[in-house]
């Protein structure tokens, strides 16, 4: 077996706790991973994070309240029968009345 040699490592106490936590979550010794890392192994590359997937059944439902949302905003935006309203304008107007009576002026 090969001698070991000790070498000593200069770093600020912070980056000293994020080298131990990194070699912690590696599994590996501080002395290991500094190793591993200087001699350009995978012991310091990010570990994926998982993917977020939904099931068929959840993808399925997240798509009907979507379109349940687009049918709501379009119905709020199309004109009301017999005028060139649409319902979001027809809310937006009253409360634009109400303000100006409140506030005892008009816009």
């Amino acid at each position: 077996m090969a001698r070991l040699v000790r070498r000593t490592l200069r770093c600020t106490p912070v980056e000293k706790a994020l080298i131990k936590e990194r070699a912690e979550a590696a599994g590996m010794p501080v002395s290991h991973f500094l190793v591993a890392c200087a001699l350009h192994e995978d012991a310091g590359a990010p570990r994926a994070e998982p993917r977020l997937v939904l099931s068929e059944e959840e993808q399925r439902a997240l798509h009907d309240r979507v379109a349940r949302m687009d049918a709501v905003h379009r119905a709020l935006h199309e004109a009301l029968p017999g005028t060139d309203l649409s319902l979001f304008g027809a809310i937006a107007f009253i409360q634009r009345e109400l303000w100006a009576r409140r506030s005892g002026g008009t816009d």
